[in-house]
């Protein structure tokens, strides 16, 4: 089976899996989950008029989050439009794509900040991702992996789903997978409720 026939039938599943959850996800977060994504949004450095994407978006629970820093545009990718659907209604400014983020064809150098918020282990070629977060972010920007709930929170949703997930990489093994890339890790933290690594690109044409 190649990588690419591969990646497109992982994603045809999560398509289906995640459309069928719209309406699970689409509630209210506990206030101590709200806590930790509002220190994910806040490790990014976001400036007002910064242009930033959100990787599998899903409803959206990031943008209010992103909007409070004023950036010019945020622009959001998830495979499952009835999440995409709920992003549309209630954020209107938001420039959505139904697609998987390789896929993502937007300008190289034309981003500030990619969120990938409590998705990185649904991504089935994680090199490629990477690639073309770094092709798209300018030079100085931030790629922010991260999930308000933490590795053990990964591991065990993996144990008891037939869903693609693989647990987060750990700090040297995110090094390897990023240096290629052009991005370096700034911030590290593998905390029992949070997991949130920031990477800023130093390397490249932009």
């Amino acid at each position: 089976m190649s990588n690419d026939y591969r990646r497109l039938e992982i994603a045809a599943h999560q398509r289906r899996y995640f459309n069928s959850l719209a309406d699970v996800f689409d509630v209210p977060q506990p206030a101590a989950v709200m806590d930790r994504l509002a220190q994910i949004v806040a490790a990014a450095e976001l400036h007002p008029g910064n242009v930033v994407l959100d990787v599998g978006t899903g409803t959206g629970v990031l943008i209010p989050l992103i909007e409070s820093y004023q950036p010019s545009i945020v622009l959001a990718c998830d495979l499952a439009e009835q999440m995409l659907a709920r992003v549309h209604h209630r954020y209107r400014r938001v420039l959505a794509f139904q697609c998987d983020v390789v896929s993502l064809a937007l300008k190289a150098g034309s981003v500030d900040v990619v969120f990938m918020n409590a998705m990185y282990g649904n991504i089935a070629d994680k090199a490629e991702a990477c690639s073309q977060v770094s092709n798209v972010l300018r030079l100085g920007g931030r790629l922010v992996i991260s999930h308000p709930e933490g590795r053990r929170f990964v591991e065990d949703l993996r144990a008891r789903s037939d869903l693609f997930i693989e647990s987060f990489p750990g700090y040297n093994e995110f090094q390897e997978i990023l240096q290629p890339h052009g991005l370096e890790i700034v911030t590290y933290r593998d905390e029992p409720e949070l997991y949130l690594m920031v990477a800023r690109k130093t390397r490249g044409d932009r």
